[in-house]
C-alpha cells in the first residue's frame, strides 16, 4: 500500500482549475487558454467527434495528459513510498565496534572445532560471527587489526555484510604485528559523534601492544571519558603442544594491559582457553550488552518518488507532441514535413 510523507500537498489539486477561473472572471480568456485548455471546448470537441471516440480528439486528449502530469507531480512532491517486502528489523538504540586480531600469532592451532585442531583465527571467526548476527537491532561495526588497523566495516544494521567482511579476513593481510591502541582509537573515532544513546567496544587479542602510535590504556581512558564501554577478551590456550613454532601458545599474550583497559573503560576482561570458554564469553558479552529499552522499529521504505516525476514527464512530453501536430495541422502541413 503506498503511503505519503506530505499527504496534505494533495490540496494543491485544484490550483490550475482556480488559476484558469480567475483569469476568466479577469477578462483574460487569452491567458486563461494558455493556463489551461478550455474545459468546455474540450467537451465540446468530445461530443463532435463522438463517433471517433475519445482519444481521437488532440485537444481532449492535451487536456487528459495535463492533468495525469499535474496529479503526478504533485504525487512525487508528496514523497510517495511503500514498505519493502523485507521485514523490518527492531532498533535497540545501541552502536558497538567489534575488533578483531589479525597478527601472525592467530595462525596457531591450539583451538580445536568438532575435535578438529584449527588456528585461532578460524575459531574467532565462527565464534565472532555468531555473535555479530545476534546483535539484531543494533548497528555494528568491525575494526581489523595487525601492525596497522583499519575500519572493515562502518556502523551498520546490515549484520550479514558484516559478517562477509570479517568472513573474508586473513591473517596478515594488516601486518604481523599488534596494534592494539590503534584499533582502539579507531573504533573510539567511529562511536564518538554517534547518536547512540549506548557505545560499546568488545576487543580480542592474543598478542601485546608492539606497534601503532596510540597507547591502548591512553584509549581507554578516553572512551570512558565519552561513555563507551570496553570489553576486552585475550585469547590462547595454556597448552604449549604447538612448540613447532611456538615456545608457549600463550607466551605473547598481555593479560595486564587487556585488563587495565577494560577496568578504565568499565568493561570487562575475559581470558578464552578454549573454543566453548569463547563462546561462553562472547554469550556473556551479549547479555551485559542487552538493550533494556527498544526504540522503535526501523522503518525500511521503497521511494516511488521517480516513478510519478517519470509519469509527470512523459505526459508533458506527449502534450507538447500533440501541440506541435495540431499547429502543423492548422497550416495545412503533413505532420513530420516542412510545409
Amino acid at each position: 500500500m503506498i503511503e505519503f510523507a506530505w499527504g496534505w500537498i494533495f490540496v494543491l489539486l485544484p490550483l490550475p482549475l482556480l488559476a484558469w477561473l480567475k483569469l476568466l472572471r479577469a477578462g483574460s480568456t487569452d491567458n486563461a487558454i494558455k493556463v489551461l485548455p478550455s474545459i468546455g471546448d474540450a467537451l465540446n470537441d468530445v461530443n463532435a467527434h463522438s463517433s471517433n471516440g475519445f482519444f481521437s480528439n488532440s485537444r481532449a486528449l492535451k487536456l487528459l495528459l495535463l492533468s495525469i502530469a499535474w496529479v503526478a507531480l504533485l504525487t512525487a512532491i508528496a514523497q510517495p513510498f511503500k514498505a519493502a517486502h523485507n521485514k523490518a528489523q527492531p532498533a535497540s538504540g545501541r552502536a558497538m565496534s567489534v575488533l578483531i586480531d589479525l597478527s601472525t600469532s592467530m595462525e596457531r592451532k591450539d583451538f580445536s572445532i568438532n575435535d578438529e585442531p584449527v588456528d585461532r583465527l578460524t575459531v574467532v571467526k565462527n565464534i565472532a560471527s555468531q555473535f555479530i548476527a545476534n546483535r539484531t537491532g543494533d548497528r555494528v561495526g568491525l575494526v581489523l587489526f595487525g601492525s596497522e588497523a583499519f575500519i572493515a566495516s562502518p556502523l551498520s544494521y546490515d549484520l550479514t555484510s558484516v559478517n562477509t567482511i570479517l568472513m573474508s579476513s586473513g591473517i596478515g593481510m594488516a601486518g604481523r604485528t599488534t596494534a592494539m591502541g590503534d584499533a582502539l582509537g579507531l573504533a573510539i573515532q567511529s562511536l564518538r559523534d554517534d547518536p547512540a544513546a549506548e557505545k560499546a567496544i568488545v576487543l580480542l587479542s592474543d598478542g601485546t601492544n608492539n606497534a601503532g602510535s596510540v597507547e591502548p590504556e591512553d584509549a581507554a581512558t578516553l572512551a570512558s571519558s565519552l561513555g563507551i564501554v570496553v570489553h576486552t577478551i585475550g585469547l590462547g590456550s595454556d597448552d604449549s603442544s604447538d612448540t613447532q613454532q611456538f615456545q608457549s601458545a600463550a607466551a605473547d599474550l598481555d593479560e595486564e594491559t587487556l585488563k587495565a583497559i577494560a577496568a578504565s573503560a568499565g568493561g570487562e576482561f575475559f581470558r578464552a582457553r578454549t573454543s566453548n570458554e569463547l563462546r561462553s564469553i562472547y554469550s556473556k558479552i551479549d547479555t551485559l550488552e542487552s538493550a533494556e529499552a527498544v526504540a522503535p522499529s526501523l522503518i525500511i521504505k521503497q521511494d516511488l518518488r521517480n516513478v510519478f516525476v517519470a509519469i509527470a514527464l512523459l505526459c508533458f512530453i506527449l502534450a507538447a507532441l500533440l501541440s506541435i501536430q495540431w499547429k502543423a495541422t492548422q497550416t495545412g502541413s503533413a505532420w513530420g514535413t516542412t510545409p
